[in-house]
């Protein structure tokens, strides 16, 4: 059995082949106003970041404009994260798939990763497994985004509340909340 499998995360394989590119790979682009706002937010010292989710490429591009030096990686282009025994660098900073959030969070520091970043989903921590997953994996820094973003650009009102969890060891004693705006 794979370890997608083992994690209740369906890999490409268990799906339809008729599902569309976003459905297949949870493929959600981070849109510019969240990339922003974390970015702003992180405060950690410029160097080596992996971003196993990479997508179209556009937070390694805004790291890299910091001075981050970025790993990217992407199960489109053959990185599957699940598959990895060990962290390609012991930073992650990413927008990984929601609907196997929980065992990302799992996976990442069971390979090794020491800090983290990542947009989530609002509730994440908002119930029985999330308060499981809490005790195991209490985030540094956990913080509502006071917007909502339209990740479809369907127009109209934008359907995803969001969050970020950000770890800077993979559990903390106690977590800061913040609410943060749009980046101006």
């Amino acid at each position: 059995m794979d370890r997608r499998a083992r994690r209740g995360c369906p890999g490409p394989g268990r799906r339809s082949a008729l599902m569309d590119e976003r459905k297949k790979f949870d493929y959600y682009p981070t849109p510019q106003s969240i990339i922003d706002v974390v970015l702003n937010n992180i405060h950690w010292d410029v160097g080596e970041i992996w971003e196993p989710c990479a997508g179209d490429g556009r937070l390694v591009s805004a790291m890299r404009d910091r001075g981050y030096r970025v790993v990217a990686e992407d199960i489109q282009s053959g990185q599957d994260f699940f598959e990895g025994e060990v962290a390609a660098r012991p930073s992650l900073i990413t927008n990984p798939p929601f609907r196997c959030i929980r065992q990302f969070i799992d996976h990442a520091f069971d390979i090794g990763v020491q800090r983290m970043a990542l947009v989530t989903p609002e509730r994440l921590w908002a119930c029985g497994k999330g308060h499981e997953q809490w005790c195991r994996h209490r985030p540094s820094r956990f913080a509502n985004l006071a917007w909502r973003e339209d990740y479809l650009n369907k127009g109209g009102s934008p359907d995803r509340a969001l969050a970020v969890s950000i770890w800077n060891a993979p559990h903390s004693e106690a977590t800061t909340y913040d609410i943060w705006q749009r980046a101006k």
